[in-house]
C-alpha cells in the first residue's frame, strides 16, 4: 500500500496520509545506514568494516574484531591491552547482581536468569540510566557511549558465567587480570585444563575464531530489537536485555539450541529420512537449514566445518552430530531443499562446535550472544553519533473505521 498526502502538508497529514508501505517483517525496509557489516547473499560473503570475515579469521583474536567492529579500525597493541583492561575492571559483579543469579531455581531458563542479573548490574549503577539521571546521556556523546560499551560487554560476560555456574550448581570463579577477555570467559565458565586450573590456550584460540564468526550479522532480529529501544535514547544495559530476550525466540539465536534438541528428539541418523519427509509435508520444522538472508551456503558454514576438522575427535565423539551430517547431506541433494535455494546455516554446526570446547548445551546461545555483544555495540556507537531518531514504525489498520 503507497499513498502520499502530497508537499507543504501539515504534520499531522503527512503521518495520517503521508506514504506508507505495508512490508510485513521488514523483509524489504532498510531502517538505517551503516558501514559496519556487509553481507552478500548471493555470493555468500560476510565483510566487517574493510575486511573479509576469511582475513580476520585467519589473521586476529576476537578482542581486535570487537574492537575494528565498534570503532571502525583494527587496534594497536596498546589499544587492544587498554580495551581488555577496561573490560576487567569492570568485570567484578555486584553483590546484587550474585543475589539475584542465585535466588533463582536451577532448572529456569538461561536467558531469564541473565536479564534479571543484567537489570540487577544496571540498578546498581542507576546513574547511567538516562530517565533516573533525568537527561540524555549517550546520544552525541561519544565518551559516555565508549564507557556504556565497556560496562555492557563485562556486564554480560559475567552473568553469563555466574548464571552457567548457578545452574550447574558450582562456585563461580572470578577473571584474571593476566588473561585475554576470551581467556576469562572460558575461566569463568570453568573450561580450564583439570591440572593447571587454566584455560587452555588451544582452546581460546578456537573460541576466538567461534566468536568472530558470530561477532556480527547485520541487521538481525535482536541488533534491530537493540536500537528499537535505545531510539529512545535508554541505556545499553537495558538494550542488551532486549537484545537477549529476542534472540531467545526459537526463529532466531533460540535456534541454536532448538537445533541440538531436535537432534536428542531424532535420536539416531535412521530417523533423519522420516524428519526430512516430515518437513516436506509441512508437519515439522527444520532447524539449521535455510536462511532469509543467504540465497547460496552460509560462508560461516565453511569455518564452522573447518573447526570441527580441527576438533577432530572432539566433535566426533557427540553422537548427535552424525545426525546433523546426515541432515546436510539429504537435504542438500534433495530437489525439494535445492529448487528453493536451501541450505545448511551455522545453526546446524555451531552447537557442536561450542559442545567440543567444552560448553554447556543450555548455556550455548547466550555464549553466542556475548560473542554477537560486539557487533550490537558497534550498531548503537554509530547510532548515537547520529541525530535523534525514534523507532516508531506504522500499521495498516484492517479494522472497521468508526
Amino acid at each position: 500500500m503507497i499513498s502520499t498526502a502530497g508537499w507543504n502538508r501539515s504534520p499531522l497529514e503527512h503521518y495520517s496520509k503521508g506514504l506508507k508501505v505495508l512490508d510485513i517483517g521488514f523483509q524489504n525496509t532498510a531502517v538505517c545506514e551503516s558501514r559496519i557489516t556487509h553481507i552478500d547473499g548471493n555470493l555468500g560473503k560476510i565483510q566487517f568494516r574493510q575486511y573479509s570475515l576469511d582475513y580476520l579469521l585467519e589473521h586476529h583474536d576476537f578482542i581486535e574484531v570487537a574492537y575494528l567492529l565498534i570503532w571502525g579500525h583494527l587496534p594497536s597493541c596498546a589499544e587492544t591491552q587498554n580495551f581488555e583492561g577496561e573490560l576487567f575492571k569492570q568485570s567484578n559483579p555486584p553483590g546484587i547482581v550474585i543475589d539475584v543469579v542465585r535466588n533463582f531455581p536451577r532448572g529456569t531458563p538461561n536467558f531469564l536468569i541473565i536479564v534479571a542479573g543484567l537489570s540487577a548490574w544496571a540498578a546498581y549503577s542507576a546513574d547511567h540510566i538516562p530517565i533516573h539521571a533525568g537527561e540524555n546521556i549517550y546520544l552525541g556523546s561519544p565518551d559516555a557511549v565508549d564507557s556504556g560499551i565497556i560496562r555492557t560487554m563485562s556486564a554480560l560476560s559475567v552473568v553469563i558465567a555466574l548464571t552457567s555456574y548457578h545452574q550447574q550448581g558450582k562456585q563461580f570463579r572470578s577473571p584474571d587480570a593476566r588473561n585475554s577477555f576470551v581467556g576469562n570467559q572460558l575461566l569463568m565458565m570453568g573450561i580450564v585444563n583439570s591440572e593447571t586450573g587454566k584455560p587452555e590456550l588451544w582452546t581460546e584460540r578456537q573460541l576466538n575464531k567461534l566468536w568472530i564468526i558470530y561477532a556480527d550479522h547485520e541487521m538481525t532480529n535482536s541488533t534491530a530489537a537493540f536500537l528499537h529501544v535505545t531510539s529512545t535514547l535508554a541505556d545499553p544495559i537495558s538494550g542488551c536485555m532486549t537484545s537477549l530476550l529476542s534472540g531467545s525466540g526459537p526463529l532466531h539465536a533460540g535456534a541454536i539450541d532448538l537445533a541440538y534438541r531436535s537432534f536428542q528428539q531424532i535420536g539416531s541418523k535412521e530417523n533423519v529420512a522420516k524428519l526430512i519427509a516430515d518437513v516436506k509435508a509441512k508437519k515439522q520444522r527444520l532447524f539449521g537449514y535455510g536462511h532469509r538472508i543467504y540465497k547460496t551456503v552460509d560462508p560461516r558454514i565453511y569455518h564452522l566445518r573447518k573447526m570441527m576438522d580441527d576438533l577432530a575427535g572432539r566433535a566426533a565423539s557427540n553422537p548427535l552430530l552424525s545426525i546433523a551430517m546426515e541432515i546436510d547431506r539429504i537435504a542438500s541433494q534433495d530437489t525439494y531443499f535445492t529448487s528453493r535455494n536451501l541450505k545448511a546455516n551455522a545453526d546446524l554446526y555451531g552447537c557442536f562446535v561450542f559442545s567440543a570446547l567444552g560448553f554447556e548445551p543450555e548455556i550455548i546461545t547466550a555464549t553466542a550472544a556475548m560473542a554477537r555483544s560486539s557487533g550490537v555495540m558497534a550498531h548503537w556507537r554509530e547510532a548515537m553519533s547520529d541525530r535523534p531518531n525514534i523507532w516508531r514504525p506504522q500499521q495498516v489498520f484492517t479494522g472497521v473505521v468508526l
